[in-house]
């Protein structure tokens, strides 16, 4: 074997096996749970009204929530939500929150019932999940549209 030959196997060995990386599961929130922690996020896992498992994420300056759906008897859920809500006491119109909609394809906004701007991007993982490196970049979208909303509702 060829010197480059050699140093390429041994490039390649060194590098862990994309097999061996766990995905991120729906059915499994520990799985998320450990990604934000290895990101350096604290994360306060609780559950929802109907006893599904939810997040409490903060993250890099950004604070937000992941609900979990899709679930059975509150396990074994499909997919997760990354939501966040902006007390605006009416202070956003229904108007501008369609401007956005109309120019951001993956998180989408509107107004509660109680005058509150808030954002969600939702995301399915079904049976199989998403590779920890995909996960990463719809997270690196999810704060990017999250922070850009924030300045466009003023907050």
């Amino acid at each position: 074997m060829n010197k480059i030959a050699s140093l390429a196997a041994a490039a390649a060995l060194s590098l862990p096996s994309l097999a061996s990386a766990q995905n991120m599961l729906a059915s499994d929130p520990d799985t998320i749970v450990n990604f934000f922690v290895e990101e350096g996020a604290d994360v306060e896992r609780t559950v929802d009204n109907a006893g599904d498992p939810k997040l409490r994420i903060e993250y890099y300056g950004t604070d937000f929530v992941l609900y979990f759906y899709g679930c059975s008897d509150n396990v074994n859920c499909k997919s997760v939500q990354f939501f966040s809500g902006y007390k605006t006491n009416g202070s956003v119109r229904k108007g501008k929150i369609n401007d956005w909609n109309a120019d951001n394809r993956y998180a989408r906004g509107y107004i509660s019932e109680g005058g509150s701007a808030r954002i969600e991007h939702d995301l399915y993982l079904g049976s199989a999940g998403m590779h920890p490196d995909d996960f990463a970049a719809v997270v690196g979208k999810w704060t990017g549209a999250q922070g850009e909303f924030e300045t466009f509702i003023d907050w």
